[in-house]
Order: structure tokens, then sequence, then C-alpha cells
């Protein structure tokens, strides 16, 4: 597909293609009676040398149009082709491929500003380095003034080859005309004066065409000079100081430079001799070298087979020991862990028992207390009773045997004995 896409480009921009329709053309129009002009008719289609005069020049003035066509094109897309604008202090050439790909493709963007563009860029990119940039670009001027130049390779072809078919018209005439010179018909020379017609007229058709291709040419020419002009002063705003150069004021730098360059060369050059030499080694020890070694790689084989059985089947063993020793002492620190756990349950029941009494006890000794201080209401009650009525020593011997019933219910003799003099001292005071 890209083949027939590239044959199909190449055949639209023939001249050949192109010439040879526009004489076809022309020559139809003359026999369809359209162009009916006798002079037109005499110079341009009297003779098969003029057809062929008219033809080449069709070729020719195709080429030039198809040339003035594309500086036409090329001059409207000056200003869409550009890079980017130059940052204060210069570019890195580093950057010189981003700035590449920043062109549009070639196929896409044919002419002589992008082609120049690219090629000064791949120099940056391919060199690492914008020393030599300025040169190249110069270079690159005088190479697409050549290539202009070697453009017109097919007209001037043309230019030279018009006049020589109008000579060879005018042999053909003049070969005809001095065929029909007869001794004896001197009187019949209309022969003599048509071979000289066509002998002239080929000659100045020729001659005309020529001239008229020469100055298209010219004006062509003039005008793609003046585009390589313009692509000159584009090229040159947009390369000239966008790079920084190792150059300096005094050449230290690009001294300095050079002589790293030339001894990375022979550094270089010293590493692939050494690389040789060792490969030359290596190429003369590789039988001996490889037979030492399949023989040490079989020893060594066998002995870590052997050792590597002896070692897994030792740490296997060791490794099994391990975890039964693991499992027996996880056992019984669960067993232990069991043990203290039920002494610890037992421990609480029995704490919980004995908080049980306690309580209890507490219940019947805030009971004898409530009982007391009735008790104790009563007695004063009867105490009272008692002084009024003057039995005072039967009360208290009433009263020593209530606080003995009392002391006895709260489970505590010591605890609620009752001093019977206190008590008679209490009463007395009564």
């Amino acid at each position: 597909m890209v083949n027939m896409n590239g044959l199909s480009a190449a055949l639209l921009r023939s001249p050949l293609l192109w010439g040879g329709a526009l004489a076809f053309a022309f020559f139809a129009l003359i026999h369809g009676g359209v162009v009916s002009d006798p002079t037109v008719v005499r110079y341009l289609a009297g003779h098969w040398v003029e057809y062929v005069e008219v033809a080449m020049f069709c070729v020719g003035l195709a080429a030039l149009a198809i040339k003035a066509g594309d500086i036409a094109r090329q001059r409207r897309s000056l200003g869409a082709t550009s890079l980017a604008a130059i940052p204060p202090g210069g570019q890195d050439p580093a950057e010189a491929a981003a700035l590449l790909e920043q062109l549009p493709a070639e196929d896409a963007a044919r002419g002589y500003l992008p082609a120049r563009l690219r090629e000064a860029l791949d120099l940056v990119v391919r060199t690492g380095s914008a020393d030599g940039l300025e040169d190249h670009v110069k270079y690159l001027s005088d190479l697409d003034a050549a290539r202009a130049a070697q453009g017109y390779g097919l007209v001037r072809f043309v230019i030279w080859a018009i006049p020589i078919m109008g000579f060879l018209g005018t042999v053909i005439g003049i070969t005809v005309a001095i065929a029909c010179l007869s001794p004896t018909q001197l009187e019949n020379i209309s022969g003599v004066v048509a071979g000289l017609g066509t002998a002239f007229d080929t000659t100045a058709t020729a001659l005309g065409l020529s001239m008229v291709l020469m100055f298209l040419q010219f004006l062509v020419d003039r005008s793609e000079q003046g585009l390589l002009s313009a692509v000159d002063r584009a090229a040159w705003e947009q390369l000239a100081g966008r790079f920084q150069s190792l150059a300096g004021a005094d050449g230290t730098a690009l001294a300095v430079a050079k002589l790293g360059e030339s001894l990375s060369r022979g550094g270089t050059r010293l590493l692939e001799a050494q690389e040789h030499a060792w490969r030359a080694l290596e190429r003369t020890a590789a039988t001996g070298l490889e037979q030492a070694l399949g023989n040490a790689a079989a020893t060594l084989r066998e002995t870590l087979t052997e050792s590597l059985d002896t070692s897994l089947g030792r740490w296997g063993e060791a490794l099994a020991r391990v975890h039964d020793e693991h499992a027996s002492r996880r056992e019984q620190r669960w067993t232990d862990a069991a043990e203290s756990l039920a002494t610890a349950i037992r421990g609480l029941e029995r704490h919980q028992q004995v908080l049980d009494d306690q309580t209890r006890m507490l219940g019947e000794v805030v009971g004898a207390t409530r009982d007391l201080a009735v008790l104790e209401r009563s007695l004063d009650a009867n105490l009272g009773t008692i002084a009024s009525a003057g039995r005072f020593e039967e009360a208290l011997a009433t009263l020593a045997a209530a606080v003995q019933l009392l002391a006895v219910r709260a489970g505590s003799a010591e605890e609620r004995h009752i001093d019977l003099r206190s008590a008679h001292r209490v009463g007395k005071a009564a």
C-alpha cells in the first residue's frame, strides 16, 4: 500500500505525464478544428519534427509549472514550520531529540526549511554537541542550492534538445529539397521550396520554443533563489545560538573537549584491542577449560549430592527432635496453667464461702443490734419504772440476765459483757 501511494504521488508529479497530456490536448484541438490559424498550424503541426518539438516543449513547461507550484507552496508554509522559542542561555544539546520530534513528518511536510532543520538537529543528536552546527547549516545551504540547480536538469535537457530537433528538421528539409532537384526538370521547383520551407519552419519553431522555455526557467529559478534566501534566514534565526556550546572565548573549553574526545577514542581503541586479545585467549583455552570444568562439575555434583543428602538427613532429625521437645514443653505449660487455674478457682470458691459466712454473720449482728436498741429503750423505760417503784436490786438482776441472753444471741459474750457496776452507777444516776 505504501509503495502504491508513493508510485501514485510520483506519477502525479511527473512532468512527462502532464506534458504528454498537454501536448495531446493541443494537437487534439488542432486536428479537431478548434485551432485553425494557418500560422499556428504551419509552425506547430506542419511536420512530424514540429510535433516532437511541441511535445518536448510541453514536457518542459509542465516541469516548470510543477516547480513553480512547489515554490509557491513552500513560500506559504515558511511561517508554519518553526521551532520553540530559544530560552535564555540556550538549550542543552540533549534536547535536540525532543525538538526533532516537534517537526512534522518528512512525508507530511516536503520542503527546504523542514529538511534543513531536520538535518541540522539530527547532527546535534548524533554528535551530542552543537559546536559544528553553524558550519553544517552553511553546508546544508550550499547543498540545497546545488539540489535546486539539479532540479532543472530535465528543463535544461529539453531546452538543449529542442534546437537539436530544429537542426534535424533543417537537415531533413534540405535533404528533401536536394532530392527534388533534377537537371531535366528545373522548371518544377515546388518540391525544393517545400523542403526548404520545412527546414526553416522547424528551425524557427525550435528556436522560439527554446527561448520561451529559457525565459520561464529564468523566472522560476529566480523565484526559487528567493525562496532559498528566505529559508536561509529562517533556519539561521531558529538555529543560531539555540544550543549551548563548549567553545569559550579563548578556546580552552573546546580544547579540553577535543582532548577528552581524543582520550575517549584512544580508550575505546585500547578496550577493543584488549577485547580482541581476551577473545583470542578465550578461544585458545576454551577446549581445555571446558573439559576441566566438565570433570570438576561432575565431581562437585557427586560431592554436593552426598553432602546435601547427609546434611539434609541430619537437619531433618534435628528438626524432628526440636519439634517434639517444643510440643512436650507446650503440653506441660498447658497442664501447669490448667492446674494453676483450678487452684485459683478453688481459692476463689473458698473466699466466696468466707464472704457468704461473713455476710450472714453481719446480717445477724445487724438484727441483734436492732433488738438491742429496742431492748435498751425497754430497759430505760423499766429502769425508770423500777426507780420509781423502789425495786432497784431486782431490776439489776433482771438486767444482767437480759444482757447475758443478748450476748449469747450475738455470738460474742465477751464483746457484749456489761459491767453491772457501771449499770448500777448509771441506775443510781438516773
